[in-house]
């Protein structure tokens, strides 16, 4: 097989989520405005999808289409790679795979169509779908490999898209602390960094959990003028919220409530790395524990829990100051009973008050459809004022 020809060459291109690239470059081609003889670039948790020249009502369409995210949406000049022969990273990925096959003269058999067509990119690791190259077939190919060849598969997938570590990704344990089950595939271990919009993160992928589907929600804490607040972050994770909270939304101090231990080791890194080790406290251990010690002090309350985090509401409103404030409560809500579930949400956040003795009147700000969690299921977020 001959090499692929790349050259890079400069184009205009629209900076969308990562998670959302598939929507959008779907629009794109639709439009005949996609110029596929570039390739996309990752750029922290944006993709670049080159497009052609007659875009000037591009983003207002897109806003239109995808109000959720328009303020993540940017459209710049851009130096990419040509791919002379027009393929895509997933049509790259197949060709080494095909070639590693003729190579170690084995059949392929229908193999090339049960190649994974999509990844999770962190940092310099790349996570395949817990799907990927566990099936029959595959696993009768692989028990003729010897250690050599598996490692040089993966070396090959890895150069096809430019990382140096490869995972298969596993169902999250359903433990208290929610551990990340990756299974590493090609490196020697799973921490990796990245940047999100200004935020690092830093974090253990093998033991942690990191999801790309959340970045507009990210985004938009980050962009909520905090300035001078006090956050209690009920579930901080590797600072998922708490970070942006810091570094974009310019708050005061956050005090954020962990109990896994490898999650506090990538928070602690974060809070470091982006120089606000000072403005944030971690309190370690059951936020059931935590919460009670935190009563008065806030000004808003993140509660980020899925599939929900209804267990500590009530420690969460004790935690608000005597004015009030603000609850950015996460949930996993079937999508035709979203607007019953906000009505009931805010009926029993009004109970709860009353508990506590507090007249307090709630309103429902926003509501935030992040992603599809599974069909016909939503990830929200309900942002709630009180006063």
């Amino acid at each position: 097989m001959s090499d692929i020809d790349v050259t890079n060459g400069k184009t205009m291109v629209i900076l969308v989520p990562l998670d959302k690239s598939d929507e959008v470059k779907t629009v794109l081609i639709d439009k005949k405005i996609y110029q596929n003889m570039f390739r996309p670039k990752r750029i922290s948790n944006s993709l670049a999808l080159p497009i052609k020249n007659n875009y000037q009502n591009l983003h207002q369409e897109l806003t239109v289409l995808f109000p959720e995210f328009s303020s993540d949406l940017e459209i710049i000049e851009k130096t990419l790679e040509i791919n002379k022969l027009g393929l895509s990273p997933a049509d790259l990925v197949k060709e080494k795979i095909k070639s590693w096959i003729q190579e170690n003269n084995f059949q392929s058999n229908g193999l090339l169509d049960k190649i994974p067509k999509k990844w999770e990119l962190l940092g310099d690791l790349v996570l395949l779908p817990s799907t990927s190259f566990i099936d029959d077939e595959w696993q009768a190919l692989f028990s003729k490999c010897d250690k050599e060849q598996m490692e040089n598969l993966w070396k090959l997938i890895c150069q096809s898209l430019k990382v140096e570590k490869l995972g298969r990704q596993q169902p999250i344990s359903n433990d208290v602390i929610r551990s990340s089950q990756v299974e590493l595939l090609l490196g020697n271990e799973g921490w990796v960094e990245l940047i999100d919009h200004g935020v690092h993160f830093g974090f253990d992928a093998t033991k942690v959990m990191y999801s790309s589907g959340n970045v507009t929600e990210r985004h938009r804490i980050g962009n909520i003028n905090m300035e001078g607040e006090v956050i209690v972050d009920a579930f901080a994770g590797i600072g998922y919220y708490s970070l942006p909270i810091l570094v974009r939304s310019k708050a005061k101090h956050v005090h954020a409530c962990e109990i896994n231990p490898n999650s506090i080791k990538a928070l602690t890194w974060g809070a470091k790395k982006n120089c606000v080790e000072d403005r944030i406290t971690i309190h370690e251990g059951d936020n059931k524990l935590s919460l009670p010690k935190l009563e008065g002090i806030a000004d808003r309350c993140h509660l980020g829990l899925l599939p929900s985090s209804e267990s500590i509401w009530f420690e969460a409103l004790k935690c608000l100051k005597k004015d009030g404030g603000w609850l950015h409560i996460h949930m996993n809500v079937p999508e035709e009973k979203i607007k019953l579930w906000s009505k009931e949400t805010i009926s029993k956040l009004e109970k709860m008050s009353k508990q506590i003795n507090k007249n307090w009147k709630f309103t429902i700000s926003n509501l935030q459809k992040v992603k599809w969690y599974a069909p016909y299921i939503r990830h929200v977020v309900l942002d709630v004022e009180i006063k």
